[in-house]
């Protein structure tokens, strides 16, 4: 018999699309034992067809986003596992939903927890157990990593990289607008530099907003091809730069919010990413750019850093605990 799962993401307006995006990771590692339903905001269009989309069940709720774990677990309470990303679900609200279920907690700042497994999957979380987690699962050989950024690790190792590109994503909610400035700050500075420029869903740029040697990816299904053919990723410290690490892309990277430095060192300190305050990412990118054998040398680092099987490991302890909850 099929298992259930609730996958719950701190996701909506405003918010990033890292934490849906591992979710989404993981729900396809389930398969095909466990059947994940993903939680999304309710009228938001764009997140449910980004679930439906990729074969997952959406389940609507309105509120925040406990709120919305909550509801959904109240209107259908036959969920044998459920797994939380995202640093908005306190410790009470855990325990409720632990007694329901066994609860995977999928967090990096190692926030106080009550759960019966807890993840850090970014790379240097090896260590970073939270306090109240009966199990735990860290670093970035738990990287929740999809199959089409494993396929594009495939890809980019025959080498099908295109010259002097530079794929550009600064998060999906990028209010301070840096994307674009190190995107035209590339543009300007280097003729022979040509710019894929990653824009959020709640963003008012359209595909013919960009300038020449641009191109825009507006809120695309995901960044699999784009990193797989760039010769550098420039941008946030968050989920891209763990997904540039598996696929081998050179990172030139900044902390775009606190709860990335973490990561942003653990990876520079790897070998594949360039750490730079915000105002020198478009400078160190041009310099990465003309060392071809530094490049090599990153990207050989990051593929052995983060293998693109965390998912899967992940989802097997997630099959276990419902299985010994079963027993």
């Amino acid at each position: 018999m099929t298992s259930r799962a609730l996958l719950a993401a701190d996701c909506g307006r405003g918010v990033g699309l890292g934490h849906l995006e591992r979710m989404l990771a993981l729900a396809e590692a389930l398969r095909p034992e466990v059947e994940a339903s993903v939680l999304v905001p309710e009228g938001d269009a764009a997140l449910r067809r980004r679930v439906s989309d990729r074969g997952h069940t959406p389940i609507d709720a309105q509120g925040d986003t406990p709120l919305r774990v909550a509801s959904a677990l109240a209107a259908s309470p036959l969920f044998d596992a459920v797994v939380l990303d995202g640093y908005v679900f306190d410790v009470g609200l855990q325990r409720r939903l632990r007694d329901r279920a066994p609860l995977t907690v999928v967090d990096d700042l190692r926030l106080p927890t009550d759960c019966d497994l807890a993840v850090n999957p970014s790379p240097g979380g090896e260590s970073l157990r939270p306090d109240g987690a009966r199990a735990f699962l860290g670093g970035a050989a738990y990287a929740l990593i999809r199959a089409s950024v494993v396929s594009a690790r495939e890809m980019a190792s025959r080498g099908d990289r295109e010259p002097r590109t530079v794929l550009v994503s600064t998060g999906a909610t990028d209010p301070a607008g840096l994307g674009l400035s190190v995107s035209h700050a590339l543009l300007d500075r280097d003729s022979t530099v040509a710019v894929t420029r990653v824009v959020g869903p709640d963003s008012m740029e359209l595909a013919g907003d960009a300038w020449p040697r641009e191109s825009l990816l507006v809120a695309p299904p995901d960044l699999a091809g784009g990193l797989g053919t760039a010769t550098v990723y420039v941008g946030a410290a968050g989920t891209t730069a763990v997904q540039a690490a598996c696929v081998g892309c050179p990172s030139v990277i900044t902390a775009a919010v606190s709860n990335q430095e973490a990561q942003a060192a653990a990876l520079a300190a790897a070998g594949c990413a360039v750490v730079v305050d915000p105002a020198e990412l478009a400078g160190a990118c041009l310099t990465l750019l003309d060392d071809p054998a530094r490049r090599a040398e990153m990207s050989t680092r990051g593929r052995a850093l983060v293998d693109g099987r965390g998912a899967a490991r992940v989802a097997a302890a997630i099959r276990h605990l419902v299985a010994a909850r079963a027993a």
